[in-house]
């Protein structure tokens, strides 16, 4: 239970006067500049990376939007919060960062881009304003009822702000959700990225995929298409973000605000199957996002920080940053904003899928909906994966092989075999003590929210 104190006692400390949280959507870092990209521009996250802190080695709990949003904004688990996929509720048990802030004074907006955190299932929780309008708007193609595009993310945003003025103490949080399937950007971003031979220019996406021996020369083309439009989506939303940003300048707002630009998962490509698809496995290519944490007037701009970080540590620092209470018994455990030049620490991360592979394997019966499917625990580059519906493990060192194609475990050294015991015994603790929160699909709109989420590639 969070200590509730009226908002003269629970003033922010560090000169912040607004919090900003901006969620890219399915989002892997591998393809920003600021995370070493060469060929997707990215100008205007490159720059807020240039004015924060970034975290080089950061790994969402779980691969799938609502659950990983309820994790970032309550700094536990799923397996404590209890959402254990999206269409289930947040349980209003869970104390939100929303609410925190609320408590403190903070006037809290939300401006939403995919029905993935539709209010019906309770993540609006502590909200004054919760924009999740996704009709179609001028000058996007988004032609959906369960998506809308960045331009009528961010010109909700401004909207909003300019019908009601800014706040004395905002939080504003901004979901985009361009880059999950289909991947459809708008022009010029649907033809900014061409296919071309290896040996024409070092420059293209062939220099940094390689087709899979298993796909037919059809499936091959379709691939590619798609991994260009994707390109094309992380810059449309990179030129949207920027226009936000733009209106937070000229309104005032950014140097007085601690602000996070974060992803909520991954996609996986051709690493691993299914290709082009997140949810159902806990390698990198969906678990790894995007952390950047701006401070007041961009102090600390440019630092990076190496050590891996887990999304559930998120929420607790910037609590304890401002000199807000926290909930009692949180997950997350919380390093110090004001002090990022000493190490973070070792940390162990954990982290848990949402699907099971193949489709028809069963759920659980009872008990935790996770249980059965894939597991992940990380220790410095060693990451020990359990995938108990399939009776498998594997183990990778991610120093050298950052993509996991090799498992330690087929022909293991002693010491490979020494070090998959440990973090077995410790993943399985950790998966031993789910206490989940209890969740539930909503009965009576209960196959509307599955058509919807169908529509968006769940389910």
């Amino acid at each position: 239970m969070v200590v509730l104190c009226s908002p003269l006692q629970c003033t922010p400390g560090k000169g912040v006067k607004h919090v900003i949280v901006i969620s890219l959507d399915t989002t892997r870092p591998d393809h920003l500049g600021c995370y070493g990209n060469p060929w997707i521009s990215t100008p205007h996250l490159d720059q807020l990376a240039a004015e924060s802190i970034l975290f080089s080695n950061y790994m969402n709990v779980v691969p799938t939007t609502l659950p990983s949003h309820t994790s970032l904004f309550t700094g536990n688990y799923p397996h404590t919060h209890g959402t254990p996929q999206n269409g289930y509720t947040v349980n209003k048990k869970n104390v939100m960062l929303t609410e925190i802030l609320k408590t403190a004074g903070f006037h809290t907006v939300g401006i939403i881009g995919s029905f993935a955190l539709n209010s019906r299932f309770s993540f609006s929780q502590g909200f004054d304003y919760y924009n999740e309008d996704y009709e179609k708007s001028a000058g996007t193609n988004r032609r959906t009822q369960n998506e809308r595009s960045a331009e009528a993310v961010t010109g909700a945003a401004v909207r909003y702000l300019e019908k009601r003025g800014v706040p004395t103490r905002l939080f504003l949080f901004v979901h985009y959700f361009d880059p999950h399937k289909p991947f459809e950007p708008p022009p010029p971003y649907a033809t900014l990225y061409a296919w071309e031979d290896e040996k024409k220019s070092a420059d293209t996406i062939t220099v940094h995929y390689t087709c899979p021996h298993n796909l037919s020369e059809k499936d091959w083309q379709a691939s590619k298409e798609a991994a260009r439009k994707y390109a094309g989506e992380i810059s449309y939303m990179d030129h949207q973000v920027g226009q936000l940003i733009v209106y937070l300048k000229k309104k005032g707002i950014l140097d007085d605000a601690l602000l996070i630009v974060t992803s909520d998962h991954g996609e996986n490509f051709w690493e691993h199957l299914p290709y082009f698809h997140h949810g159902t496995a806990t390698y990198q290519t969906t678990m790894q996002g995007v952390c950047m944490i701006r401070l007041p007037n961009a102090a600390e701009g440019g630092t990076r920080i190496a050590e891996p970080l887990s999304s559930i540590a998120i929420m607790p620092s910037l609590v304890n940053y401002l000199n807000l209470p926290l909930p009692d018994g949180i997950d997350g455990r919380a390093f110090d904003l004001a002090n990022i030049h000493q190490t973070i620490g070792v940390r162990t991360l954990y982290g848990q899928a949402t699907l099971t592979r193949p489709w028809k394997t069963p759920e659980v019966a009872t008990g935790w909906q996770h249980a059965n499917k894939a597991r992940c625990i990380r220790t410095g580059n060693i990451k020990y994966i359990q995938t108990p519906y399939a009776s498998s493990e594997e183990l990778y060192d991610l120093a050298r092989d950052p993509f996991e194609q090799e498992n330690l475990l087929l022909s293991p050294a002693p010491e490979s075999v020494s070090a998959a015991r440990q973090l077995r015994e410790k993943l399985e603790r950790w998966a031993a003590a789910a206490r989940p929160l209890e969740s539930f699909l909503e009965k009576k709109r209960q196959q509307e929210t599955i058509e919807r989420l169908k529509a968006l590639g769940y389910m």
